[in-house]
């Protein structure tokens, strides 16, 4: 199994669907899930990702989605 450090565009990419990159970081985020890769996230890139998802919703929405995000399944 790969193991791959996601940078904070990647999240960003997905949750804004941020074109044309939206569909690889898709495509990394369900390989994850599907336990093909493992994916690690820093705290760092998980506050800087809170802080600009931050501008664009509500803070109970933005730690909704990154709690599904860093969610083991």
């Amino acid at each position: 199994m790969d193991h791959i450090l996601i940078d904070t565009d990647v999240i960003l990419d997905f949750f804004l669907d941020r074109l044309p990159f939206s569909e690889d970081a898709s495509k990394i985020l369900s390989l994850c899930e599907s336990n093909v890769i493992k994916g690690y996230i820093t705290p760092v890139i998980c506050s800087n990702s809170y802080y600009i998802l931050r501008q664009y919703a509500k803070h109970e929405k933005v730690i909704e989605k990154l709690n599904q995000l860093l969610s083991r399944p």
